[in-house]
C-alpha cells in the first residue's frame, strides 16, 4: 500500500503490540488478528477470497477527516 495515510492499513504500533502479545503465548505461528482471515482460508475458495481482497485493495478509499 505505501501510505501512511492508508485508512485499511494497520497502524505499526499496532503490529508491534500483537506481535509482542503472540510471542508471549505458545502459539505455533504469529498472526495478528486480521491477517487470521486470510490464513485461515484453504480450500476450493480460496482464489475467489484472494482475487476479492486484491480487488479491493486496488480500490480508492475515501478520506476521513483527521481528528482535531
Amino acid at each position: 500500500m505505501g501510505s501512511n495515510n492508508e485508512p485499511r492499513a494497520m497502524s505499526l504500533a499496532e503490529f508491534i503490540q500483537e506481535t509482542i502479545d503472540v510471542l508471549g503465548t505458545d502459539a505455533q505461528e504469529v498472526l495478528v488478528e486480521r491477517a487470521k482471515p486470510l490464513r485461515n482460508n484453504p480450500g476450493p475458495n480460496e482464489g475467489v477470497l484472494v482475487t476479492q481482497f486484491n480487488d479491493s485493495m486496488s480500490q480508492p478509499q475515501p478520506r476521513t477527516k483527521a481528528a482535531g
